[in-house]
């Protein structure tokens, strides 16, 4: 009998929570980044488990003292849509106070699973401390201790959400495991390395678009992308001294594409000041 249902990941920023997506779906389909709120709209991640479809939705964390009124809609449309709920915690912080009121808003109707993310920095007792002091904040279904980096207790929260989501046909065809374009998937994983060479320099809304691709006839496919960021100085450290910066970006960006797509990747960067619709490209 099958099923079907959407999942909504919701949690403070940096908790971990694309980990968590990619971790489930087997494979990369949300950026990873040390860099707060990377995550600029929801992300879906597919995956097929014990005859059930589960959707994924990765939305942004939520910022504190910053302006995040769309980022905060998107969230929150996500969480009316979805049949569940993994709210997710760095149980490696000290301080739960955005989380609890996080979890407040949270209508008590809709089932949702606490996922305690990190794990293994933390020792066991202080762990259970955390999870009875959130279950007080409300019921939750169940309460998961994983780690997001070595895949520690993902398989449990698989079985739990092949049984809690309702019976249904299945939206996607088998084989998928996102529905992000392939425009938009492989600009994520370039503006991913981005943040990872450059996560203290380079502001979270660095916007990487892909103009074009084209298949290649010996199998490989050229990707041209336009980075885009705020303004001249930023362009400057991205391309570094001599364009080492960018060479270095765009070598790690095309290497792991092309182990994401299965077949070699001519990766072709630009850096533009503005944004997409006021740049005039030569």
């Amino acid at each position: 009998m099958k099923k079907c249902g959407f999942i909504a990941v919701l949690g403070e920023t940096n908790s971990g929570k694309s980990s968590l997506i990619n971790k489930l779906v087997g494979q990369k389909v949300s950026i990873v980044s040390r860099k707060v709120q990377t995550t600029l709209s929801k992300i879906l991640g597919i995956v097929i488990h014990n005859e059930s479809q589960i959707i994924l939705v990765d939305t942004p964390g939520f910022l504190k003292n910053k302006k995040s009124d769309n980022l905060e809609k998107i969230t929150w449309d996500a969480f009316r849509e979805s049949d569940a709920i993994l709210f997710m915690i760095d149980a490696s912080k000290k301080d739960f106070k955005n989380s609890i009121a996080l979890l407040k808003k949270i209508d008590p109707q809709k089932k949702t699973s606490l996922v305690m993310n990190k794990i293994d920095l933390i020792h066991k007792p202080k762990l259970l401390e955390i999870a009875v002091s959130l279950d007080k904040t409300r019921n939750f279904e169940n309460i998961f201790m994983i780690s997001s980096v070595t895949g520690s207790g993902i398989s449990k929260i698989l079985d739990y959400l092949s049984k809690t989501i309702p019976e249904g046909e299945w939206i996607f065809d088998e084989n998928e495991i996102t529905d992000s374009s392939f425009e938009k998937y492989t600009s994520e994983i370039t503006r991913e390395h981005i943040y990872h060479r450059l996560h203290q320099e380079i502001p979270y809304k660095c916007m990487v678009k892909t103009e074009h691709y084209q298949n290649q006839a010996d199998g490989s496919v050229k990707i041209v992308q336009n980075i885009y960021v705020k303004n001249d100085s930023h362009r400057k450290i991205i391309l570094g001294s001599k364009g080492n910066k960018i060479k270095a970006i765009g070598q790690a960006a095309r290497q792991e594409l092309s182990r994401l797509l299965g077949k070699n990747v001519h990766l072709f960067l630009h850096v533009f000041v503005g944004d997409p619709s006021s740049v005039i490209h030569d």
